[in-house]
């Protein structure tokens, strides 16, 4: 029997923090996206080698679909190594994402195991494998802290405001926050404006040594009218009224 076992590892990292909730879209869309994309190229993977063979190959999906930076993370030392490899080659382009999804890229982990046994019928099967309970412990530890962080430098000089709005960022590796966007207005452009300007560039906690394997992660958070409220939010010299 040949067995072919691929899983996907970066995916099942987005969770809503525990001081700001987080928009499930974009976690939905990532699952539904990444199970897409490791159904075409289980399809585009070919190996009839001999021996027993483990790979895992780490890969960038832009948001047309372009695939780059493909390395492997494991390697089995076999040819299967450059069948895994070829078979992200082929698969790309993917499926472009939609123009509503605040993501710059999406960094995938994928491995693949190759079984032999004699005398047997052949068969392939996929199982996605969730990261380490370590892992998603060191994830949800630093977004709770991420979290923490930016609800003590909310900017605001209202004392109410119609709607609570939604930040969406990316987080790089060494802390800097980028890409930030405004999902959902709070209903006063000023207001909005000055969310991107106050968040642009700030600088939070690099990514700790569990998450080292991503570049960037995703960020998004609703904005309630209770916090922001509270004298203790806002940024030095900004008064509230």
């Amino acid at each position: 029997m040949i067995k072919k076992i691929l899983f996907i590892f970066g995916l099942l990292l987005i969770t809503c923090n525990t001081v700001l909730s987080a928009e499930v879209d974009i976690n939905a869309f990532v699952n539904k996206y990444g199970q897409e994309v490791q159904n075409i190229i289980k399809s585009n993977l070919h190996y009839t080698g001999t021996e027993n063979a483990t790979s895992a190959v780490t890969y960038k999906i832009h948001p047309d679909g372009s695939v780059t930076d493909i390395k492997l993370e494991q390697e089995s030392g076999t040819g299967f190594d450059k069948a895994v490899i070829e078979a992200v080659q082929k698969s790309a382009p993917f499926k472009p994402f939609p123009k509503e999804i605040n993501l710059s890229d999406i960094t995938m982990t994928s491995g693949f195991q190759h079984k032999v046994e004699k005398y047997r019928s052949a068969r392939m099967s996929i199982m996605p494998v969730e990261p380490s309970a370590q892992t998603q412990e060191a994830y949800k530890k630093y977004m709770s802290e991420v979290g923490k962080y930016i609800f003590d430098r909310i900017p605001t000089v209202y004392s109410y405001i119609p709607q609570e709005p939604v930040i969406k960022c990316t987080i790089l590796k060494d802390g800097t926050i980028t890409n930030v966007q405004i999902a959902e207005t709070s209903g006063i452009e000023e207001y909005d404006k000055k969310i991107i300007e106050t968040y642009t560039g700030m600088k939070v906690a690099p990514f700790p040594d569990e998450l080292s394997m991503y570049e960037e992660l995703p960020y998004s958070a609703r904005v309630y009218r209770q916090l922001r409220s509270r004298p203790t939010l806002g940024v030095p010299g900004v008064m509230f009224r």
